[in-house]
């Protein structure tokens, strides 16, 4: 057999950056998996949200300009009584969604109604809303 040179293995040394490397490596794929996830659901209570303002829209802009009044003066009025909205409640995951709006007659000209819904929540990113508006017309 021949005569073993240092040169002819790994060190020590070598073999714990090699592991230090790897590790910070791996730390930082572990923090993008976490913001990755955080985005996700951030998200999710966005659209959640949007979709609760637009069903809101799309019923109010089936409503004639009576029903729409007769709501304008309702008690309860600007605050939806279904409120706090949890869209999916068998779920694990408990979202408590504030759904308002505003209906203003004769803007932005006479015989039109604007309309503008509001949803707010308290999510990972703190308090949270979605503004959606939109115009009705009594013609």
């Amino acid at each position: 057999m021949g005569k073993l040179n240092r040169r002819d293995g790994v060190s020590l040394l070598e073999v714990v950056i090699a592991l230090a490397i790897l590790g910070f490596g791996m730390l930082g794929a572990a923090a993008a998996q976490i913001s990755a996830f955080r985005s996700t659901d951030q998200s999710e209570e966005r659209m959640l949200a949007q979709s609760l303002a637009q069903q809101q829209l799309e019923l109010f802009r089936e409503m004639s300009p009576t029903s729409l009044e007769a709501i304008r003066t309702d008690v309860g009025y600007p605050s939806d009584p279904l409120n706090p909205i949890d869209p999916d409640p068998n779920d694990a995951k408990p979202m408590a969604f504030t759904r308002t709006w505003t209906i203003t007659p004769d803007t932005p000209e006479d015989n039109v109604y604007t309309i503008v819904v509001n949803v707010s929540w308290t999510g990972a990113k703190g308090n949270q809303s979605v503004r959606l508006e939109t115009f009705v017309s009594e013609i």
